[in-house]
């Protein structure tokens, strides 16, 4: 009989900083800006977010998110892909 891995607590998570969960239509830049996708942002944090979008698989390795309710743009990279959706991390947040 083997033991048993202890799980981790409901609700916790890797993650270096905290998410603020919201809803709110966002937009996936690429190509040189001449392609783009619309997608919602779930979830945000200081050094990334997640993307709720119908096909990720469309998404290249990087891109830019453009959040048109403040007009900022942020350069991300794929951090992880799912059903659905996607793991973004910023790339101009300080080392």
């Amino acid at each position: 009989m083997q033991a048993r891995q202890p799980q981790e607590a409901a609700g916790s998570e890797r993650r270096s900083a905290q998410r603020l969960r919201v809803l709110k239509q966002a937009y996936i830049i690429f190509n040189n800006r001449q392609s783009t996708l619309t997608c919602r942002l779930r979830d945000i944090s200081t050094t990334g977010c997640r993307l709720k979008l119908h096909n990720p698989a469309m998404v290249p390795n990087q891109f830019i998110i453009y959040f048109p309710t403040d007009g900022r743009e942020r350069p991300c990279e794929i951090a992880w892909r799912g059903i659905g959706q996607i793991g973004a991390r910023f790339l101009d947040v300080p080392a």
